[in-house]
């Protein structure tokens, strides 16, 4: 993985950018998190942050999280900008979380953030659960955490989980035809 591909992601976020400045009123503007997961044998990940709330790494040799911030401004406010490409690795077992600021900004009753440290925490102590299994419980704990709020935002949240190819369900294609099996 080269030059080329973090060129490839620049300029296709700068050509989005472009668009969006072109297309929208001044008022209007967009956020982005892009990210191609490689199939490299380091997990290696690219990404351009255009903006959108810093998504979290979570490593399961250290058991810490790190934000991923940032890489350029967000879009359709400046004609001409430049997004820069980053990368991590994703080693087995590592999670990559991705949110709105929705899940952030979730208060309780009395205006407290459900905030970063939380995301982080929850991650921790439920890094052995399945994606699916812990974006449910990601969700779950800011509808509770949230519940005698006054206001709340949408709630949207992308659970990437790199599991160690032992450890993977095979599923096969079945075959034959279904009305062959049912009568």
């Amino acid at each position: 993985m080269g030059a080329g591909y973090h060129t490839k992601i620049s300029s296709l976020i700068s050509h989005l950018n472009k668009l969006l400045y072109e297309t929208f009123p001044f008022e209007r503007f967009v956020t982005l998190f892009y990210c191609e997961l490689t199939s490299s044998q380091n997990g290696l990940v690219l990404f351009a942050n255009a903006g959108h709330c810093s998504p979290l790494h979570f490593s399961a040799q250290t058991g810490e999280s790190q934000l991923l911030n940032p890489t350029g401004g967000i879009l359709g406010i400046i004609p001409e900008q430049k997004f820069r490409v980053e990368n991590i690795n994703m080693n087995f077992g590592d999670i990559l979380l991705l949110f709105t600021d929705g899940i952030l900004e979730a208060q309780d009753k009395d205006g407290n953030l459900f905030g970063y440290q939380r995301l982080a925490d929850l991650l921790k102590e439920h890094r052995t659960d399945d994606a699916k299994t812990l974006a449910y419980r990601i969700l779950e704990a800011t509808q509770i955490f949230s519940t005698e709020a006054v206001y709340s935002d949408d709630s949207t949240v992308v659970v990437i989980k790199r599991e160690h190819p032992a450890d993977k369900t095979e599923y096969s294609r079945p075959t034959g035809s279904i009305e062959a099996e049912g009568t």
